[in-house]
């Protein structure tokens, strides 16, 4: 059956994660209030391989709310934003608070588009597993609003949940104990480019050591989300694994050695700890699993140019001669290659300053203090 085209002054009936206050609010850039409905014959379940729901025929009632007198603009965000996963608004009946049928917009994939799984959508469970990381990435999101189509910013959005997930990590850190951001004033805030990586340019002030506020004044940071890096390290063979290959870095810079040797390395995935990070990167890149793992260092890795922050590992594993050579993702285009190497080899080429990564120098030194206990309990 073809769906009605939308009307664009009805109500709007919601089902999903737009029934979390603070992401509606974000995406339609105004509040609204929310009435009891719900959609007879029909359910709402989790699409398959997803975090977010579907409504589809069967069960009793697709359970949700009404939203009214919204203002044009806020109506076309909401559009965008959904169109950016595959929704778009069609005019569905639903049933309102008074038991009355009433007209509304919906937000339905295209036939075929998604695929619900067997259980049931909650919006409980999903508030408390990704309610913040989707909010705090919804200002990235919607900045794309009249800038660059819905599917561009669908594409682009796990980055911004990784991004998302590293500002709520930022936020909970401990207090070092030095002034405050409360010392800071965000004046204006651009984001001239937003991608796999995201360029902000800001206008602000902070507080001088004088005690006085300073002049305006503009600054820019490269936004990426949080990395983790570990060196696989077996104290029963007393070897390392590092992995090399092409850094665009290195090249953009002139470098003419591009390819670089460096521990497991990538970005913590939205959702995920620093060490199942280290871990999946490991398999991933190396075919690599490990025994356990221990901290070396976290902290930011330039910070008066990005927010890039590293979390560093020492991971315990074996580490055979047949170890997988090459490895890395094929849909991200990786090409990664392994090196084993024993203690004394690795050991001199890091006392002989032969590594070019700091990273890897860090932990080739915490290593170099803590080889004796790790071997000791092997």
């Amino acid at each position: 059956m073809a769906r009605r085209p939308a009307d664009t002054s009805r109500p709007v009936f919601l089902f999903g994660t737009l029934l979390h206050p603070p992401l509606f609010a974000a995406v339609a850039g105004e509040v609204a209030t929310f009435q009891p409905a719900r959609r007879p014959r029909h359910r709402v379940a989790r699409v398959a391989g997803q975090d977010f729901p579907v409504m589809v025929a069967g069960g009793a009632a697709a359970y949700g709310a009404l939203v009214s007198d919204l203002s044009p603009r806020a109506l076309e965000r909401l559009h965008y934003y959904e169109a950016a996963f595959g929704y778009h608004a069609a005019e569905i009946e639903v049933i309102d608070a008074a038991e009355r049928p009433v007209m509304a917009l919906a937000y339905l994939p295209a036939p075929g588009r998604w695929q619900a799984a067997p259980e049931d959508w909650s919006l409980g469970t999903w508030i408390a597993e990704h309610g913040a990381r989707t909010c705090e990435a919804a200002a990235e999101a919607m900045s794309l609003h009249g800038k660059a189509p819905a599917e561009v910013m669908g594409r682009r959005h796990a980055q911004m949940l990784s991004r998302a997930d590293s500002r709520l990590r930022g936020a909970a850190s401990p207090h070092s104990g030095g002034p405050s951001r409360d010392e800071v004033t965000l004046l204006d805030l651009r984001r001239p480019y937003i991608n796999y990586f995201a360029t902000e340019e800001m206008d602000l002030s902070f507080r001088r050591f004088d005690g006085r506020m300073s002049a305006p004044v503009e600054r820019a940071v490269w936004c990426a989300g949080d990395a983790a890096l570990v060196l696989p390290y077996d104290p029963r063979r007393d070897r390392v694994l590092l992995v090399e290959q092409f850094r665009v870095g290195p090249y953009r810079r002139g470098d003419p050695s591009p390819w670089i040797t460096e521990p497991v390395a990538g970005r913590i995935d939205p959702g995920e700890s620093p060490e199942q990070a280290a871990r999946r990167e490991a398999a991933e890149e190396a075919g690599v699993a490990f025994r356990a793992l221990e901290c070396i260092a976290a902290g930011y890795a330039s910070p008066g140019t990005t927010t890039e922050h590293f979390h560093i590992f020492l991971g315990v594993a074996d580490l055979p001669d047949d170890l997988p050579g090459l490895g890395g993702k094929f849909d991200e285009d990786e090409d990664i290659r392994s090196h084993l190497m024993d203690w004394a080899d690795f050991d001199a080429r890091l006392v002989a300053g032969g590594f070019r990564l700091v990273p890897l120098e860090l932990a080739g030194h915490w290593l170099a203090r803590n080889r004796d206990r790790l071997r000791a309990s092997a």
